[in-house]
C-alpha cells in the first residue's frame, strides 16, 4: 500500500505530499507496523509541520490505534530524541482520540517536552491539552496548574476552559 506512494513522497513540491496523504486517509485502516518505518522517514524528511500534524494525528494516530504494543517504544524514544517532527508527533498522535486517549501517556510525553523552547513543540503541548480538554476538562485545568508549562502551551491548553 505505502510503496504506491512512494512516488509521490519524493518529488519536491508540496501538492505530492498532499495527493499522497489523501490516497492514504483512504487506506490507513490496512496499516501495518510495516508501515511504521515509512511514517518515520516521512515525519523526518517532508518535515512541514501541516503535514507532520497530519501525519501524527491520522496516520500515527491510526497505526498506533490498531497496533497499540508500537506506542510506548516509539513515543517515549521520540519525545526524548533531537527530531522536533518526531517529538510533535508523540505529543499529537492521540489527538482525536478523546475518551479513548491515554492521559497518563498524554501527561508524561507532555512533561518530557515541556522544557523545550521550540516553538512548534510548545504549540503541540497546548493543542494536544486543548482538544483533550474537550473530554476531560478538569484533568486538564489541573494538569496545567501544577505544571510548568510554556505561557504558549498553557494560553492554548485553557483556551476554551474560562
Amino acid at each position: 500500500m505505502l510503496s504506491s506512494l512512494l512516488p509521490f513522497t519524493l518529488l519536491a513540491e508540496r501538492e505530492y505530499q498532499y495527493v499522497a496523504m489523501d490516497l492514504l486517509e483512504k487506506r490507513k485502516k490496512q496499516l501495518t507496523p510495516e508501515h511504521l518505518p515509512w511514517i518515520v522517514h516521512w515525519i523526518t524528511t517532508k518535515s512541514w509541520w501541516d503535514t507532520v500534524d497530519y501525519l501524527a494525528a491520522h496516520t500515527t494516530g491510526k497505526l498506533f490505534s490498531l497496533h497499540p504494543e508500537l506506542i510506548r517504544p516509539n513515543v517515549t524514544a521520540w519525545v526524548q530524541g533531537d527530531d522536533i517532527w518526531l517529538a510533535r508527533t508523540a505529543i499529537l498522535f492521540q489527538l482525536s482520540y478523546k475518551a479513548k486517549t491515554d492521559q497518563k501517556l498524554l501527561f508524561s510525553l507532555i512533561e518530557s517536552g515541556a522544557a523545550s523552547n521550540q516553538f512548534f513543540i510548545q504549540k503541540a503541548i497546548g493543542w494536544s491539552l486543548r482538544e483533550y480538554a474537550k473530554t476531560e476538562p478538569e484533568a486538564v485545568r489541573g494538569f496545567a496548574e501544577r505544571t510548568v508549562l510554556s505561557n504558549l502551551s498553557k494560553r492554548e491548553a485553557l483556551k476554551h476552559l474560562g
